[in-house]
């Protein structure tokens, strides 16, 4: 699975914007998955939703084929190391603890992070993002 896919890119999915659709379709021939964090960020969605019955089955339908990558051990002494080289330099971390911890399973896995959100990401050592639609 070369490909983690951020909250805001599965959101799109599962809004099913047509240029989503055919992006993940494309990239999970090669192997996709998401984060733990993704996972509670979108149920969070579902949860608040005008119809949480048909956005949970929505939501299941996703997720039996994208895996979820929990968070380890090995994730987390990753994610305080990269939040103690952006802290030394200067760079914000509180307000972005949850994308930090994405960042930090992509970098732990060797996976590309799927992401619209760019500004977040890209002072991240060694984090490679696979920009789209940006």
């Amino acid at each position: 699975m070369p490909y983690l896919i951020d909250t805001d890119v599965s959101i799109s999915y599962l809004q099913t914007d047509p240029e989503t659709v055919a992006l993940l379709d494309q990239l999970a021939a090669s192997g996709i998955g998401i984060s733990i964090i993704t996972y509670m960020e979108i149920y969070q969605g579902v949860a608040r939703g005008p119809d949480p019955a048909q956005a949970e089955a929505q939501l299941q339908a996703f997720l039996s084929t994208v895996p979820i990558i929990p968070f380890t051990l090995a994730i987390a002494r990753r994610c305080a190391q990269v939040r103690q080289q952006l802290r030394g330099q200067g760079r914000r971390v509180g307000s972005r603890a949850l994308d930090l911890i994405v960042a930090a399973t992509a970098l732990e896995h060797g996976l590309s992070l799927v992401t619209h959100n760019t500004r977040d990401y890209r002072d991240i050592p060694g984090l490679t993002l696979y920009e789209w639609g940006t």
